[in-house]
């Protein structure tokens, strides 16, 4: 009969080096000085980063989606249908983010009708 060998399991391990391990994760303290400091400066390189520009993507991805389904997302977040020709970046931001919950709505809907089915 076959069996498994454990080669490093813990029990096979000193407890010296358990508990080095174990002290080597404990979290920072509050209000410390060194961890303060290097977060604010993880936190500079962040603000600092140059963002993608993901809007030709964006713009390519709206015309590219089929006419019926641009009319349906725009009647659904309640702007007009005909405007399914405009360009995605002649929407306002408030139009923008309806027609995102319009769509993020209608895939829950089709998901829990697509696992009742």
């Amino acid at each position: 009969m076959r069996c498994a060998r454990i080669k490093d399991h813990a029990s096979f391990r000193p407890v010296t080096d358990l508990l080095r391990e174990r002290a080597a994760q404990v979290p920072t303290p509050r209000g410390d000085e060194a961890a303060m400091a290097e977060l604010e400066k993880a936190m500079t390189l962040l603000r600092s980063r140059k963002r993608p520009n993901n809007q030709i993507g964006i713009a390519y991805s709206w015309a590219a989606t089929a006419k019926p389904v641009r009319r349906h997302i725009l009647a659904l977040a309640g702007l007009s249908p005909d405007r399914w020709e405009s360009p995605i970046h002649s929407f306002t931001e408030a139009e923008r983010l309806a027609m995102r919950h319009a769509v993020l709505r209608a895939i829950s809907t089709y998901e829990r009708a697509l696992n009742a089915v």
